[in-house]
């Protein structure tokens, strides 16, 4: 999170990068860099493949699913086996949480963030747009009140 409060989705700099063309890269040692254990990274990144911007929104749809099932992807299976079936089999889970749970444009955000194909994936522009309607719409609709039932939430809202 930034100083204005805002959240920041990154790599953090950890990783050492060959540098392909102004906006394409490629991991500098990938049998260094890449963790067996991180479910959260894109297919190309353990492929080896030159990539782009779009991992992060790979990565941001990984957390999307999270956040809607409240498990990693495959749960309960161990991180090697999940990048297995995401990164190279390129499944996916079934989102499971009843869709009136949710709006159906989250669940289309998910699918695209996540999506095999690079190109496919959203930019974070892109995502902040559709979240903006996805909350706004939610709003409207009342989706977001019940839920997420927060422990400090009804302290703060009865003030």
């Amino acid at each position: 999170m930034d100083n204005g409060g805002q959240l920041k989705v990154s790599g953090f700099g950890l990783l050492r990068l060959t540098q392909i063309s102004p906006d394409k890269a490629k991991l500098a040692h990938p049998d260094y860099y890449v963790d067996p254990s991180n479910v959260y990274a894109a297919p190309e990144l353990y492929k080896n493949l030159v990539f782009d911007r779009s991992v992060d929104s790979y990565s941001f749809g990984v957390i999307l699913y999270e956040m809607i099932e409240g498990v990693v992807p495959f749960h309960p299976k161990p991180p090697e086996e999940i990048l297995k079936l995401m990164c190279l089999e390129e499944k996916r889970p079934p989102i499971k949480t009843k869709s009136k749970s949710y709006p159906p444009e989250l669940k289309e955000l998910i699918e695209e963030c996540w999506h095999t194909e690079a190109v496919v994936r959203p930019t974070f522009s892109e995502i902040i747009v559709r979240l903006n309607k996805i909350d706004a719409n939610c709003s409207k609709q009342g989706w977001w009140k019940d839920a997420f039932k927060l422990p400090w939430y009804a302290s703060i809202t009865n003030f």
